[in-house]
């Protein structure tokens, strides 16, 4: 039967193991803090290229209003 130092084998890998998992589980959280930081920039980001687009969509609308308004004065 084996003796005492076995257990203490056992014990003592598991606590080396309990160890590497609390530091793996502290890594990881702070992977995800910098994940919810690049899910914040890439948000900003689109709103910026939303905006843009709307520009772009305005400035072509007032530039179909003045095509439309040299159109009818050469009609004329």
């Amino acid at each position: 039967m084996p003796g005492p130092e076995l257990a203490q084998y056992g014990i003592a890998t598991f606590a080396v193991a309990g160890l590497i998992f609390i530091v793996a589980r502290f890594f990881d959280n702070k992977s995800k803090y910098e994940l919810a930081e690049v899910i914040e920039n890439n948000t900003k980001a689109l709103e910026q290229v939303t905006a843009v687009v709307q520009a772009i969509q305005l400035s072509l609308i007032r530039q179909e209003a003045k095509i439309d308004e040299l159109l009818e004065r050469a009609r004329r």
